[in-house]
């Protein structure tokens, strides 16, 4: 029989096939195979496993196991009237190898492999006799991967030995920063100690703190910030050398990791992140603050910063990179990558500081964002009462009053009703949030849209420059400039606009796509309009200029399709209303907007 207690806890026959025992058996199992002894009083046995029960009920419970584990591969485990026993000759463990622990026997990659996928991964016990055992089997674990590196890493020649001395550097560094001998094995750059004060300096710690305080300090509450780097995506098609441009990640990764002030969550973390369906569960699980996405394009590596309490953008950049020369670089690039990411998060200590305080009025908020991805009637009231229980949590929360802001605006346009109150209400909420935080751009991103849906079209682009100013990658904002400046009948330079935004967010939300299909509506590009609004993952929202763009092109048939859909969302539309509200600068632009829509037969 082999148990394996890596991983998912699992006992498997000669043929590998799973089998079937009782869950809390296995736990049994697991203790007495990972121990010194073999054998277990059955009063050390109850309290293992019911330590939350009366002792009377824990004993009960123990032999209603017992009298199952008997017909249950009976052999594995013999039961005394007063001990519970493992039969070893039956049973090989993954654990076992941590009993040897000697150079020629265990390789560091062999170790790393196993600690990586997490002693009892899903036992999530809080507190009791069981979890502080499982706690001290990871805190064991991870001491003699520590020694294991700092007795092989200078010795460490091929791929693999040297890959595994970072993954284990990279692990213990992920919990405890502090451990100088273990960021040593990393071999840091001295530049990066000048980057390191903006965090705080770098000081090694004592040996004797290292060799065991350090270690015990590994499941103590994380305080530090945490941040995520995910390795690059990317196509070697773009000319560049995809594994190249996951080393200067990793580059990146070591001098970060001579920070004191952040945690640096390990690669094989990132790499579970980064393929994972479910990403938003696994940062939550680790705790991660920050989450430092890459990714290798023809022209250069893509780079953007997310703020995971709130799930923004702080900072995007594209980093280009001559073909060919990515490797000669690498190191220089990885210095200016790392700078600017030190400096964006210096920049966003303040809103991490305020999530601390307050990470109810950040939930909400997170849930009101997601909420306004649907752009319907009932999603955006939805967002609204979400984003007020954020502001009765945190009544100075700047980013809720934008997002209120922006419920407002986006019901304006929804309803196509001129309402003037709904665009007050914006502006109130939008200056709102630049009272509480004039140095970030929501505030004034959302005061630059409730201006232009007023008709003060000059004030809505200085709102939306100082917007784009304050966070020059910042992709909401772009769009939003670029959705005023079509409006002040500049199509052209709002298309360059908006087609920078989706650049910087290519996976954006619908009205990206929607603000580019107007901007080409209003250049002539009929065409690309319809394939903009067919990018959208809800498209009712733009079916008018859907209709209009197919009316320019001479498709009646799909003009009146999609005419009638919108009037079954919108019956009380009436254009005439709608052309006199609507704040575009110039004539001809509400001109060529009329003729599509008459054309589709409004």
């Amino acid at each position: 029989m082999f148990l394996q207690t890596f991983g998912r806890l699992r006992l498997l026959d000669a043929a590998g096939r799973e089998c079937k025992y009782p869950r809390k058996g296995l736990l049994l199992v697991a203790y007495l195979a990972t121990s010194a002894f073999s054998e277990i009083s059955r009063e050390e046995a109850a309290e293992f496993l019911w330590s939350h029960d009366d002792r009377a009920i824990a004993f009960t419970n123990l032999r209603k196991l017992i009298s199952r584990l008997r017909v249950a591969h009976g052999s594995l485990l013999t039961f005394s009237p007063t001990h519970v026993s493992l039969n070893r000759d039956h049973l090989v463990c993954d654990a076992d190898v941590l009993k040897v622990m000697h150079p020629t026997e265990t390789s560091l990659s062999s170790l790393v492999d196993l600690i990586n996928r997490t002693f009892l991964v899903d036992m999530h016990e809080p507190d009791g006799v069981f979890a502080r055992w499982v706690k001290e089997q990871r805190r064991k674990q991870l001491e003699l991967m520590r020694a294991r590196l700092l007795e092989t890493s200078a010795q460490a020649s091929s791929a693999t030995e040297i890959a595994a001395a970072r993954q284990a550097a990279f692990y213990i560094l992920e919990r405890f920063p502090d451990d100088q001998l273990v960021r040593d094995t990393l071999s840091v750059a001295p530049k990066v100690a000048a980057a390191a004060r903006m965090f705080g300096e770098i000081t090694p710690a004592g040996t004797a703190q290292i060799a065991t305080g350090v270690i015990e300090s590994a499941f103590q509450p994380q305080k530090l910030p945490r941040v995520a780097l995910l390795p690059p995506t990317g196509s070697y098609t773009s000319g560049l050398d995809l594994p190249t441009a996951s080393a200067l990640i990793d580059d990146v990764a070591i001098g970060l990791c001579a920070l004191r002030g952040l945690s640096i969550v390990a690669p094989y973390t990132a790499e579970r992140i980064r393929a994972s369906d479910e990403k938003l569960l696994l940062l939550e699980k680790h705790q991660i603050s920050y989450v430092v996405d890459t990714k290798l394009t023809g022209d250069g590596l893509f780079v953007q910063i997310i703020f995971v309490p709130s799930d923004n953008v702080i900072y995007a950049d594209r980093f280009e990179i001559a073909r060919g020369l990515l490797s000669s670089h690498r190191k220089a690039l990885a210095e200016i990558v790392t700078g600017r990411i030190l400096a964006e998060l210096k920049r966003n200590e303040r809103a991490l500081s305020d999530y601390e305080h307050h990470p109810g009025a950040y939930q909400r908020y997170l849930l009101g964002v997601q909420q306004m991805s649907r752009l319907t009637l009932p999603s955006v009231r939805g967002a609204r009462k979400t984003f007020r229980e954020a502001l009765q949590q945190n009544a100075n929360f700047s980013h809720a009053y934008s997002g209120l802001a922006k419920t407002y605006s986006i019901e304006w346009v929804l309803t196509a009703r001129g309402d003037p109150e709904l665009l007050r209400k914006a502006e109130e909420s939008a200056r709102s949030a630049i009272t509480r935080n004039p140095e970030i751009a929501y505030g004034y991103k959302e005061l630059g849209m409730a201006k232009l849906y007023l008709g003060e079209l000059d004030e809505s682009l200085d709102a939306l420059a100082r917007a784009e100013e304050l966070s020059p990658h910042y992709a909401d904002a772009i769009y939003s400039f670029a959705d005023s400046l079509i409006h002040a009948s500049r199509p052209k330079d709002g298309l360059e606009k908006i087609e920078k935004a989706i650049a910087l967010n290519p996976l954006g939300p619908d009205e990206y796509f929607w603000c580019a299909a107007g901007a080409s509506y209003f250049v002539g590009a009929f065409d690309k309009a319809i394939s903009r609004i067919q990018s959208m993952s809800n498209q009712a929202s733009a079916y008018r200029l859907l209709a209009a763009s197919c009316a320019m092109l001479g498709d009646s048939k799909r003009a009146h399709h999609y005419r009638r859909k919108d009037r079954m969302a919108n019956p009380q539309f009436d254009l005439q209303k709608w052309l006199a509200v609507v704040p575009i600068r110039e004539q001809w632009q509400k001109e060529m907007y009329r003729e599509g829509l008459v054309k589709a037969g409004y």
